[in-house]
């Protein structure tokens, strides 16, 4: 029965991380809970919340496995964890998952249809609305553009239309939710926790296509994002360790890197004048220093005393 089930519905693993936001998180588990997809497993990471967050799971989900961390020791190296738990239990597929979000109910169903449809798609994302909003895009996956150069989130902001309901081939995804193949994973290797938070995905993105695979974009999975209710949506914590990313990333796979990020922090800068944002322009200026200076990331970060992570 269970090698019938396999051969049908190959096995899912579901990483979903947390940072105290414990009833986000509960609410995310309610709807993966909900799922038509009869073949998967979760694992909740617990980056050391201090909200009860693991004892609620625990309380509602004795099945359900939790890695508790001490400390928050970043996205990409708690997702590894994840990551690592499935592999070990034989996954086919491994789905990393913000925790602040909800799924419809055929949302696995459909990332597994398409990845499974060729052996070189290594990586199913969805589409993503706004929570609480009629139908508003936060992302339809992720592309490169070139001016000012940088990667951008397709319709991002946008009403969705016909456009955003055509399956195709992206250059990014979000790290907000990605189904990602097990060969791809035991080929690519893990994410990059030099990275703390925010850039590891368009980073292993890139690593994904350089290893010749595949990320597909699949609009008939959707889900619903609370966005940044963590360290905040323009938060000083969330420019600074932004900008700190992004200097690493550029440095790793940029063409030119220099000029396109004096570029692209230029643009940043201005924009963020012509907006009135004058509180952004300190913490940006400080995480491009920082990530001039070091690299970050490799050992738990301390000073990560806000809410929440993303």
């Amino acid at each position: 029965m269970s090698s019938d089930l396999n051969n049908h519905f190959p096995f899912v693993g579901i990483v979903i991380l947390t940072w105290n936001q414990r009833e986000d998180t509960l609410e995310c588990l309610e709807s993966v809970f909900r799922l038509d997809y009869p073949n998967f497993k979760v694992v909740v990471v617990d980056n050391g919340s201090i909200d009860g967050t693991a004892e609620a799971i625990r309380a509602r989900w004795p099945n359900v496995t939790l890695i508790v961390n001490e400390i928050n020791i970043g996205v990409p190296a708690a997702d590894n964890q994840g990551f690592e738990h499935f592999l070990q239990q034989g996954a086919d597929y491994v789905l990393i998952l913000n925790n602040d979000t909800v799924l419809e109910r055929s949302f696995l169903s459909e990332l597994v249809r398409v990845a499974k449809s060729s052996s070189d798609i290594g990586m199913t994302v969805p589409k993503i609305y706004y929570h609480g909003k009629d139908r508003l895009l936060w992302s339809a996956g992720a592309e490169w553009r070139r001016f000012p150069p940088r990667v951008v989130i397709i319709g991002f902001g946008q009403p969705d239309n016909p456009t955003y309901n055509i399956q195709r081939e992206l250059d990014y995804a979000t790290g907000c939710a990605t189904l990602v193949r097990r060969q791809a994973l035991e080929t690519v290797g893990l994410l990059d926790p030099i990275y703390f938070m925010y850039q590891e995905d368009y980073d292993y993105s890139e690593r994904l296509r350089e290893a010749n695979y595949k990320i597909v974009y699949v609009p008939t999975a959707i889900m619903w994002h609370k966005v940044s209710t963590s360290v905040g949506e323009g938060s000083p914590e969330k420019w600074f360790r932004w900008s700190r990313s992004l200097v690493r990333y550029y440095r790793r796979h940029g063409r030119l890197w220099g000029l396109s990020f004096a570029m692209f922090f230029t643009w940043v800068v201005l924009r963020e004048i012509a907006k009135g944002n004058w509180r952004a322009i300190g913490p940006h200026m400080r995480g491009v220093w920082a990530g001039l200076q070091r690299e970050y990331g490799k050992q738990p970060d301390s000073t990560m005393h806000h809410r929440d992570f993303v």
